[in-house]
C-alpha cells in the first residue's frame, strides 16, 4: 500500500480492542482516534496495546468533526452497526465493520446504498476468507476441481460459559447481538460455505438453548441446507460443546473432497497433481490452540490485519474490496433464514 490511512476504532470492547492493537502494526496505517461511549473503557483499552498519544472521543459527531480519518473501524455491538456506519459514510468516511455487517438486512441494505449515494467505501470482516487453507479450496472450486458439488458443511463446535454472555451485557440478546451461536460465532464458518460452494437456496433448521438459560438467544443450532447449484448441506453452530474445538469446513463433488479445520486437512481430487501433496502438507497445521473454539480470545490476529490489508488494498485501486457490504449481506441472509425456520419448527424457508 502506498497511501498512509488515518484510522480511528469506535467501540473498545474485546474486538475494538484487538483493532486498537493491529492497526500500528499494518504498514502504511495510523491510529488517530477512539471512540466510545465509556472513556473510561477506551483509556484501558489503549494502555493495554501500549498506544499512546491517540485521543479519546465520548461522542461520534464529535470525533468525525474534529478528527482527521480516512478509515472508521466500526467494532459496536452487532446490532448497533446501521446508524454509526451511516454517520460515518455520510461524513464521508470509509468503513470497515466487523461481523455481522449487521442483524438485519433492511439495515445492511440502508449501509450499503449509503456507501453507494456517498461514494464512502464499505467492507466487512471475514477474516477467514484468508486462511491459506480456505483460500486453496476457494480456489479449487473456482478451477472446477471438484466437479459437481454434492455436499458441503460448516461446524462451529464451540465453548463459552455462563459468565462470557454475563460480562458481555449485550451478548445473547436477539436486539443487539441478533441471535447467538450462529449469528455471533457460526457466522465466520457460513460465510465460507457461501463463498466456496455458492448461494444458499434454502434452510431447513432447529435451534434452542441447550446450556445457557439465561439467554435469550440460541446456543445450538443445526440446520439442512439446499445449494442453488443443487448440493446439499448442514450447517451445526453451537457454544454448548466443552471444552470447544476448531471449527470446520467440507466440501465434497464428484472429483475431489477438501476439509479446513484448523489448517488443511484433506485435500483429494480425481486430477490429481503433484502439488496438492504439497500443499496440504504445508498447509495441514493452522493456528495453534482452539482457533476460537474455547474463548473470544484464543483467536490469531494475523488474519484480521490480512483481511483489513487486501480491503485498504482495494480502496487504493479504486475498487470495492472482496468483502464489500453487499458481500458480507449473504451470510446475515442464511443466519436469518436458519431463524425463521427454526421457529416454524424446522419448515423449509427460502434464503432471503
Amino acid at each position: 500500500m502506498a497511501r498512509q490511512w488515518k484510522a480511528a476504532v469506535v467501540g473498545t470492547g474485546v474486538v475494538g480492542g484487538w483493532h486498537v492493537g493491529m492497526i500500528p502494526r499494518i504498514p502504511n496505517c495510523s491510529l488517530v482516534a477512539v471512540c466510545d461511549t465509556s472513556p473510561e473503557k477506551a483509556h484501558a483499552c489503549l494502555e493495554k496495546n501500549q498506544v499512546t498519544g491517540v485521543p479519546v472521543y465520548e461522542d461520534l459527531a464529535e470525533m468525525l468533526g474534529k478528527a482527521d480519518v480516512d478509515v472508521i473501524h466500526l467494532c459496536t455491538p452487532s446490532g448497533a452497526h446501521c446508524d454509526p456506519a451511516v454517520a460515518c459514510l455520510e461524513a464521508g468516511k470509509n468503513v470497515i465493520c466487523e461481523k455481522p455487517m449487521e442483524i438485519q438486512l433492511d439495515r445492511i441494505d440502508k449501509m450499503v446504498a449509503t456507501s453507494k449515494r456517498t461514494g464512502s467505501r464499505l467492507a466487512g470482516i471475514f477474516q477467514n476468507r484468508w486462511s491459506d487453507a480456505n483460500r486453496a479450496i476457494k480456489a479449487a472450486a473456482d478451477e472446477g476441481r471438484f466437479g459437481k458439488f454434492a455436499w458441503a458443511g460448516c461446524f462451529t463446535p464451540w465453548y463459552r460459559p455462563d459468565k462470557y454472555y454475563e460480562e458481555g451485557g449485550w451478548r445473547g440478546t436477539w436486539k443487539l447481538d441478533g441471535g447467538g451461536a450462529i449469528m455471533n460465532q457460526s457466522v465466520h464458518a457460513i460465510d465460507l460455505l457461501q463463498w466456496i460452494v455458492g448461494p444458499v437456496k434454502s434452510v431447513s433448521a432447529y435451534a434452542s438453548s441447550r446450556i445457557h438459560p439465561k439467554i435469550e438467544v440460541e446456543d445450538t443450532a443445526s440446520a439442512a441446507l439446499e445449494f442453488e447449484n443443487g448440493a446439499y448441506g448442514t450447517i451445526m453452530g453451537t457454544t454448548a460443546m466443552f471444552p470447544g474445538m476448531p471449527a470446520r469446513i467440507e466440501v465434497g463433488g464428484e472429483n475431489g473432497t477438501a476439509v479446513s479445520e484448523n489448517g488443511l486437512k484433506f485435500f483429494k481430487f480425481r486430477d490429481e497433481r503433484a502439488s496438492d501433496a504439497e500443499l496440504q502438507e504445508r498447509l495441514a497445521q493452522g493456528r495453534t490452540k482452539s482457533a476460537g473454539g474455547a474463548g473470544s480470545a484464543d483467536i490469531g490476529m494475523d488474519l484480521h490485519a490480512r483481511n483489513i490489508m487486501h480491503i485498504l488494498s482495494a480502496w487504493e485501486e479504486g475498487r470495492d474490496a472482496e468483502t464489500a457490504g453487499a458481500e458480507a449481506r449473504k451470510a446475515v441472509a442464511i443466519i436469518l433464514a436458519i431463524y425463521e425456520s427454526a421457529r416454524k419448527n424446522g419448515a423449509a424457508v427460502r434464503v432471503a
